[in-house]
């Protein structure tokens, strides 16, 4: 957000009802607000999201008036209007971009749960192992440095010193996670609590499957990147070359030369496409640690 998230509350307090209107059109908010560490509710957060979405609109408005009128490109009445939609399309642009968030962080959130769960849970049986209770070795993982891992355990075991059973911290540790791997899990751990069965063993199924689908993920991904590294060289290599080359000789044969606007363009947009294949590359990499 363009505005910091503090300072946003204090001045939409008086847009909360327009937030209210505006969840409807949001399904799924909440539950991502709560996947996450946004302390708002739905209401709050989209009445945020207007107010920064406002100052976008007046920001670049401004701008593109200033841009087209002042350097004299427009008229008034043009330059207002062009204006008024660069501003109105930013807009909405910047509300859906913001609205859809708190789902990119949750699921930017269990990616970084699954780097360590591995090693956590072996951490855990390995202390079951020795004759440590669960809620003990959940306090111990909790206290270790396993990134968010800890952070999740820690409000679990928060929860049961508190008085909530086991299962029923467990549970809701699923029910609030994006992560697949850790609901997973956290299910497996619950069903094995409430049938009264032995933790060791089911740890073990636990972290042999995990291993096996993070392992199967990697091979996914090995054979995924070679078709991103064939796009990639194509438009690094071969369309910037062959593509200037077609360019001239089309140009000569149809009488129009090719201007230096147009060479500039084009390998703006090469280097924009280059761009873009590698944060598709570094998106789609597995955050995964065996």
């Amino acid at each position: 957000m363009l505005i910091p998230l503090e300072i946003g509350k204090k001045i939409s307090k008086r847009l909360v009802g327009i937030g209210a209107v505006l969840a409807r059109i949001v399904p799924g908010l909440k539950y991502d607000l709560e996947k996450t560490d946004i302390d708002l509710t739905q209401e709050e957060y989209l009445a945020v999201c207007l107010v920064n979405c406002l100052f976008v609109f007046v920001l670049f408005s401004v701008l593109s008036f200033f841009l087209n009128y002042f350097v004299g490109l427009k008229t008034l009445q043009q330059s207002l209007t062009l204006s008024l939609g660069i501003g109105l399309a930013l807009l909405v642009l910047f509300f859906v971009l913001l609205a859809r968030y708190p789902k990119i962080l949750a699921k930017k959130k269990a990616e970084q749960l699954e780097k360590n769960l591995v090693f956590a849970l072996k951490d855990i049986l390995l202390q079951i192992s020795s004759g440590v209770s669960l809620y003990n070795s959940l306090v111990n993982v909790s206290k270790a440095n396993y990134g968010l891992v800890s952070t999740e355990l820690e409000k679990t075991a928060k929860q049961v010193n508190s008085g909530k059973p086991m299962d029923k911290a467990l549970e809701e540790l699923a029910i609030t996670s994006e992560s697949e791997y850790l609901r997973k899990t956290v299910w497996q751990l619950v069903n094995t609590l409430r049938a009264g069965a032995s933790l060791k063993g089911a740890l073990k199924t636990i972290i042999t499957h995990l291993m096996m689908e993070q392992k199967s993920k990697i091979r996914d991904y090995a054979k995924e990147l070679n078709m991103w590294s064939l796009i990639y060289m194509l438009f690094a290599v071969a369309i910037p070359t062959i593509g200037i080359t077609m360019m001239v000789i089309l140009s000569s044969f149809a009488g129009m030369g090719m201007g230096k606007g147009t060479l500039v363009a084009f390998i703006i947009a090469c280097f924009i496409v280059q761009f873009v294949l590698i944060g598709l590359v570094k998106a789609r990499r597995p955050m995964v640690h065996i």
